[in-house]
């Protein structure tokens, strides 16, 4: 920051003084007002001067230290400390900033010329003053709005803001299913939000002080995994370990090339650090690459353990490398956590028994659930009642687009979403599905999905025809966004019977200005887009929405997202910067990772 910036001054309201105020003490709201009120310039004569640089002693003289930039209603005026522009640069305030005459005599009297020239640097400078505080007040004003939204924060400084130690008062449920972890696997079958990462830690705590007992016996080196399902869980579980462990941890995900890593680049990872948070199928190329053996581990941790069967990296590091160490001495603790250790509708019983089977592990939970119930905080439950949804059926852009493209393969995915739309959504969505999978951005995705599907094929399709298609391509893209757009309504013509219920929900919770938040989750992240486009358009008086959606992006016309970008929303939304949002099911499992404030009246819908 320049030195002369250092403090601005601004009017109080009555007295019409001006008080000083260090920069960082102004408020966003008074460097706005600063802007748009107080940052105008005096009133100037007509003297023809060069303002766009003032002269090298003018400069010189701005940037002294000590100087104090006073603000005023009438403009910019002078610093407290005026530095000396040159020799008798006292002489200046003889002189009207809108004086005419004075100019004239100094142009009569040469005696006077060396003061006109003063009184032209002093304007000069007065007006590079000007432009230079705009300036930057401007930047500042660029900085603090970044700073609300979170955009000069780091993915790391986002979930640290976001993230409390979690380690201070453990409850009985969870020291009672630590204990029992100490002395036997478990897979810990806990509710969300209820701490079954606290077990965890507490459990790391424990094997890591043993490790180090062990090392210092001289014992070989062995090393805690704690393996996710997703890539935005790397982050969020490392970052809650560091903050909770003070021994040396990392984490790793496919998007850090750890696939070209050779075995010399593993062994310095597991020299250097106790434990490794990542992705549970990096470990799993790591043991059939004997970069790691299964004994140079000291436990497994697996969250969101009930993923553990079929073809599973979960499933494959147990049955093929775990279960391969015949000295049971040798094998890691098994450590699981889930809210739910069945999610297939097969016998519960029958699978929790192959789930325990599949990671040598007992499930366990606490064996006083009023504790549990004491704990963890519910919302009230309601269920909301809406006619029953139309038949899928075809909007006249449906119809229209059925009629010319029909015969288009890649767009087939799309015909069914747009028939979906109409029944799930209503008439208005259906047809901006067309609109977001004919968007430019959208366009140019499926036309190089249709020239790989070609190269593939080129064998057997001639180049005419698949030319052909993409011209054909072209054409759906231009008749789509040349289709006459229509605001949407409120009405069954419009919007489906649930989506008008949702609308009233969410109208009756943000009618009037509220600290309420709440989430409405979805199943697919092309419904999460469509619902934030609407209520975008329609607009409730105090609803402010974004939409929460995974990383991928396989369907037409969708978007990518970046683990950042969820971390960003996420951040807004525990400011209350936003206090709705639309949340798909793989962006569901980052939001319900931090305890979020629901608004407990919204019937989840």
């Amino acid at each position: 920051m320049d030195s002369d910036l250092d403090t601005l001054s601004l009017p109080e309201q009555k007295s019409g003084t001006t008080v000083a105020k260090p920069v960082e003490n102004l408020t966003l709201a008074d460097l706005c007002n600063l802007k748009h009120k107080d940052l105008v310039p005096a009133p100037e004569s007509n003297m023809p001067l060069d303002l766009e640089q003032p002269s090298k002693e003018v400069e010189d003289a701005a940037l002294l230290d000590g100087d104090v930039l006073m603000i005023d209603s009438h403009g910019l005026s002078t610093p407290i400390e005026q530095p000396a522009i040159a020799n008798g640069a006292e002489d200046v305030e003889e002189f009207s900033d809108d004086s005419e005459t004075q100019i004239d005599q100094a142009d009569a009297d040469p005696k006077n010329k060396s003061s006109k020239r003063k009184l032209e640097d002093s304007r000069a400078f007065n007006k590079w003053r000007l432009r230079h505080a705009t300036n930057f007040v401007d930047e500042e004003i660029k900085l603090r709005a970044r700073a609300e939204r979170g955009d000069h924060l780091t993915v790391d400084d986002l979930i640290r803001n976001d993230q409390p130690r979690i380690i201070g008062d453990p409850r009985e449920y969870q020291l009672e299913l630590f204990e029992r972890a100490k002395n036997q696997n478990v897979i810990a079958v806990l509710d969300t939000g209820s701490g079954k990462t606290l077990i965890a830690v507490l459990l790391l705590r424990h094997i890591l002080d043993q490790e180090l007992e062990d090392r210092s016996m001289g014992k070989p080196a062995r090393v805690a995994f704690f393996l996710v399902d997703s890539v935005a869980l790397v982050f969020q579980q490392w970052r809650v370990l560091k903050d909770n462990l003070d021994q040396s941890i990392e984490r790793f995900c496919g998007q850090m090339g750890t696939d070209h890593w050779a075995k010399v680049t593993w062994q310095q990872h597991l020299k250097n650090h106790m434990v490794i948070v990542c992705t549970a199928e990096i470990l799993n190329q790591c043991l059939m690459r004997s970069f790691i053996r299964i004994n140079q581990i000291n436990i497994l941790i697996f969250d969101e353990a009930h993923h553990a069967k079929k073809n599973h990296p979960y499933a494959r590091i147990i049955k093929d490398h775990y279960i391969a160490e015949t000295d049971s001495s040798k094998r890691p603790k098994v450590f699981g956590m889930t809210a739910s250790p069945v999610d297939v509708r097969s016998n519960f019983t029958h699978a929790a028994k192959e789930l325990e089977a599949m990671l040598h592990c007992q499930i366990a939970t606490t064996a006083d659930l009023a504790l549990l119930r004491h704990s963890v905080s519910r919302p009230n439950e309601h269920v909301a009642v809406y006619p029953r949804l139309y038949s899928p059926g075809q909007t006249i852009l449906y119809q229209e687009m059925k009629q010319r493209f029909g015969d288009i393969d890649i767009l087939s995915k799309t015909f069914r979403n747009a028939r979906h739309a109409t029944m799930e959504l209503g008439a208005w969505c259906a047809d901006q599905v067309w609109s977001l999978t004919m968007s430019e951005r959208a366009a140019l995705k499926l036309e190089r999905k249709l020239e790989k599907q070609a190269y593939k094929e080129q064998d057997s399709k001639p180049v005419e025809m698949i030319d052909a298609q993409l011209s054909q391509l072209r054409e759906a893209q231009a008749f789509v966004q040349n289709w006459p757009s229509m605001e949407p309504r409120i009405d069954a013509n419009c919007l489906s019977p649930k989506v008008i219920v949702l609308r009233d929900y969410l109208s009756m919770i943000f009618e009037r200005p509220t600290d309420s938040r709440c989430i409405v989750f979805v199943h697919q992240r092309n419904t999460a887009r469509l619902l934030g486009e609407l209520f975008t358009r329609i607009g409730l008086p105090n609803l402010r929405l974004s939409t929460l959606i995974g990383t991928s992006s396989a369907d037409p016309g969708d978007i990518e997202v970046s683990f950042r970008q969820q971390m960003e929303v996420i951040h807004r939304f525990r400011k209350g910067q936003l206090n709705c949002l639309v949340s798909s099911p793989p962006a569901k499992k980052v939001s319900q990772r931090r305890p979020l404030l629901i608004d407990n009246s919204l019937p989840p819908l």
